[in-house]
Parts: C-alpha cells; structure tokens; sequence
C-alpha cells in the first residue's frame, strides 16, 4: 500500500508494507512497483534500507535536558505533511484518546510545549470536522496534582453509555511509580471538550507490591460484557515478560485486577500502549469495542519498547475467563504481524460511530537527529489510516489521505500521476 502525501510545492512518498495476506493471492507489492516503474526504484531501496536500519526513534521517554526546553523561534516549513496530522510546532509521540463527540473527531497526543525533544509532557489536544483539518486548543491534562506530578503519560478514552466520555490515563506520581489515573470533561456539554477535571481519589489503578512499578502504563479504551463489569488492559512487564493485564470495575472508581493477564508472552519485553478491539468476519465496517460473538475476531496490537514497533494479534476472545487466545497461524512476538514496516509506533485505533468504522492513529518519528528537529522547530506525526478486516489471517488498512482524496478532489490523483509520468 502506497500513500502520498502533497504538501504545498513538495511531494513526499511514504511506503507502508502490510502483511496482507489473501486465500487466493492475487495481489503483491510487485505488482505495485510494475505499475510505477522505474519511478519508485528508489523509494524501493530506500524502504529497504530502513528495514535494515534501526527504527530510528530517539529519545522516547529519555530526557534530554539540554534540548527539552529550548523552544521554535520559526518553523521550517520544509516536509511538513499535508494530510497527517501534526500541532502547529515542538515535538509530539503517543497519540491518546483518539474519539467522536458531538460532532467533532477528538485527538489528545503526548506534546511538549516547550521544545522539540521529549519532556516536559502535557495531553495536547485537538479537534477536526473531517481528520484532516485540525484546529488545537489548550492541553487538556498536564501534570498537577500528587497522582500525576511526575507525568501524565498516555491513555485512552471510552464513551460510556448516555454519551459521557471519560479518559483513562498513566500518572507518575511522588515516587515515580506509574498509577492510572481517570479524568472526566469539567462541562459534558461543550463539544469541544475543552477543559477536563482529574478526581481526587485518583489513582484508580495501583501496581501491586509484586508488580515493576516502573513498567505498568497505557490504559486501553474500556469493553462491556455481558456480567456488568467494564474492563481494560495496561501494558507490563514481568522481567522480560510482555503482559497485557486486565481490570474490571462496575463504577471506573473500583477496580479488581483479573487473575490472568489477559494475554502475555515471553522474552518480548515491555508491553506498550496496547489496544484490543473487535472486527467483523461478515463486513467491511467497524464494530463499537464491547462487541462481541460468534461473528467477531479480536484484535491485541502492543508496541514492543524492546523494538521501538507495533505487533497485532488475532484471535478470540473468552469473556468468562477473561483472556485472549491468539489463532494457530497468530504470532505473539516480534516476528508477528505489523501494520506498518516503517517507522510507525504507539497507535491507537477508535470507533468512529459517524461513519461505522474503525480509525487508527499511529506515531511516525521520522528518523531527524534532535539537532534537525530543533532546527526545524517541530518533530513527529501522527499517521491516520482506516482499519479493515480482510481475512481471517491479517488485517487490511487504508490511507484516509487517499480517500479524502478521491472523495474531495480528484486533481490531486491526475497532478500526482503527471509528476510520476515525467519524473520527480
């Protein structure tokens, strides 16, 4: 799958290879470069020299005091994206609490607002009619109180029912040990949601006195079941044991953690940002995330902190015993599927009840030097794509630049294929 990007005078490439695998396989990259040749050879060698080559994300997570506050004085316009999402400047990773709200698509992201490295992190928060046009307000969550000084790491949102939206979301607290923490919208009934509250009785989620308090983070958007209870799962690690936990609570106050992982695998290392969701095996569209039945297939995507990228799961999902069984051909390591093969890391996915489908955001770093992204005065994007089930075996996703495209201006596809005709 190609995507490209048109952003003012530049055209930039991105190659995307997903495992997509078909009964009958009738279709392959190959086939691909046969249309475009020899114009994308390059973009072929290029994409081979970045699977060789470390992911290229730096600095996640690793303070960089010389550079963590040294803020833009311009903006190099250069190679900013068109399409995917970025704020107007500074550094960006996780996307959070990506949801649909009275209108208007929500997106929370890990920002700095003070320079173009990590730290310093606040929940940014910005709102579009469309996924492409964004504009930003003021952070929504930042660290304030003694559940969360240290941090306010990433997290997830559930739009529980009557419409109420609340997120979920990892503290550091006095001690630095990763609590999870909830926060509710001050005023339910401003669509933009601008300003949230965090309650006192936070945290909600402890780790254990067994539990690596250091590596108990990124609380997932919360399921129903059939029993009445709400649960999520945080991302662990156990030595070098990947788990994804899981919780339940009836009133998001109270919360018993199960007495199996939900899923966990060994010598994968720490388990980030996960996400678990349903997908249809009768459609194309996507399913809200408590579904579930003889008619679904569920999803566990983890980021590997070990490889710096994201691997999903397919398989089933036993409500009653509270765990998710991987299919027979389903890796659970770092040889699994992928949605990307690029630098792409920490997505989320959400269900967009507008349009009935299935949305993902993930965190491209790019591969700059922290020297290049403070010239530039700006690093990271959030890649947007549509998420589809195509088989039983592997997962099919789409470029929303590509249908915003085809549905919003079909001159961009004819000036695109000029520039491919007769040379970049």
């Amino acid at each position: 799958l190609c995507y490209l990007e048109h952003s003012s005078s530049r055209l930039f490439f991105s190659i995307s290879l997903l495992s997509i695998f078909f009964t009958d396989f009738s279709f392959s990259f190959l086939s691909i470069m046969e249309i475009f040749k020899p114009k994308l050879c390059w973009v072929f060698m290029v994409l081979c020299l970045n699977l060789i080559n470390y992911n290229g994300v730096e600095g996640f997570h690793r303070i960089l005091p010389e550079y963590q506050s040294v803020s833009a004085t311009s903006i190099d316009p250069d190679h900013r994206t068109g399409y995917h999402f970025q704020p107007p400047m500074h550094w960006i990773n996780d996307p959070n609490a990506p949801m649909y709200y009275k209108g208007f698509y929500h997106l929370f992201y890990q920002y700095n607002p003070y320079g173009s490295t990590w730290g310093n992190i606040v929940w940014a928060h910005s709102y579009s009619k469309d996924l492409i046009n964004w504009i930003p307000l003021e952070p929504a969550i930042y660290p304030s109180a003694p559940f969360d000084i240290n941090g306010t790491w990433s997290g997830s949102a559930t739009i529980l029912p009557g419409n109420k939206p609340i997120i979920l979301y990892t503290g550091l607290d006095t001690e630095y040990r990763q609590v999870q923490n909830i926060a509710f919208p001050k005023n339910a009934s401003d669509p933009l949601l601008r300003e949230w509250f965090k309650p006192d009785y936070n945290p909600v989620i402890n780790p254990n006195k067994y539990m690596n308090a250091t590596a108990f983070r990124d609380p997932t958007t919360a399921w129903y079941g059939k029993d009445g209870f709400w649960r999520v799962s945080v991302g662990h690690k156990r030595r070098n044991r990947g788990i994804a936990e899981v919780y339940r609570t009836r009133d998001f106050k109270t919360w018993t953690r199960g007495k199996h992982p939900l899923h966990s695998a060994a010598d994968t290392g720490m388990w980030e940002c996960p996400d678990f969701f349903p997908v249809s095996l009768k459609g194309t569209e996507g399913l809200e995330t408590s579904v579930n039945g003889n008619h679904v297939k569920h999803i566990l995507k983890v980021s590997l902190d070990l490889t710096r990228f994201d691997i999903y799961m397919i398989g089933s999902y036993n409500a009653g015993k509270e765990r998710f069984i991987p299919d027979a051909t389903s890796v659970d390591n770092s040889t699994g599927l992928r949605y990307d093969y690029g630098n792409f890391y920490a997505s989320k996915t959400f269900f967009d009840e507008k349009n009935n489908r299935r949305i993902l955001f993930g965190w491209a770093n790019e591969s700059d030097t922290k020297i290049d992204d403070i010239r530039k005065g700006w690093a990271g994007i959030q890649v947007i794509l549509f998420l589809y089930v195509l088989s039983i075996t592997s997962l099919l996703l789409y470029s929303l630049f590509c249908v915003y495209l085809v549905c919003s201006d079909f001159y961009h596809f004819k000036h695109l294929f000029n520039l491919l005709n007769y040379g970049l």
